[in-house]
């Protein structure tokens, strides 16, 4: 691929944005974490949205930013990791969050950071990985850690 400014490698897929926000998906998708609507594996780049200025790939779930700040998720979401109030997977990206700066995803959790500074997380804190003082598992909404 030409012209990518950001990529991020999960546990078996890569994502990568090229300069025109086109996002980019490949490698393993038996959890839809690539976001193309399927379960097959692609073993070459397949297109999934636009707009796209940040983007974090798991284990088995993606998180990307659009450049309105709106926070999209998709993939596995064994733990409510995609933060959308279910345990559900998704195989198409859907609608999280809004105002959203930056985000980072784990195996099995996803912490965002909102324009305001505030950070938010949810998933599964089995070690404490949200920091929000509980070894409680699957948060499945986003809670704020964070002023």
């Amino acid at each position: 691929m030409d012209n990518v400014i950001h990529v991020s490698a999960g546990g078996h897929h890569t994502m990568a944005i090229q300069n025109d926000g086109s996002l980019w998906a490949w490698g393993d998708n038996s959890s839809g974490q690539l976001g193309d609507g399927t379960q097959t594996d692609k073993t070459s780049p397949v297109k999934i949205m636009d707009n796209v200025i940040q983007v974090s790939a798991g284990n088995h779930h993606t998180m990307a930013i659009q450049n309105d700040g709106s926070l999209w998720a998709w993939g596995n979401n064994f733990a409510g990791q995609l933060g959308d109030g279910t345990t559900t997977d998704k195989i198409i990206p859907i609608k999280v969050m809004d105002n959203v700066k930056q985000i980072s995803v784990g195996d099995y959790h996803t912490i965002a950071l909102k324009n305001d500074g505030s950070v938010w997380a949810w998933g599964r804190s089995e070690y404490g990985q949200l920091g929000n003082g509980t070894t409680t598992n699957n948060f499945s909404k986003p809670v704020k850690i964070t002023d």
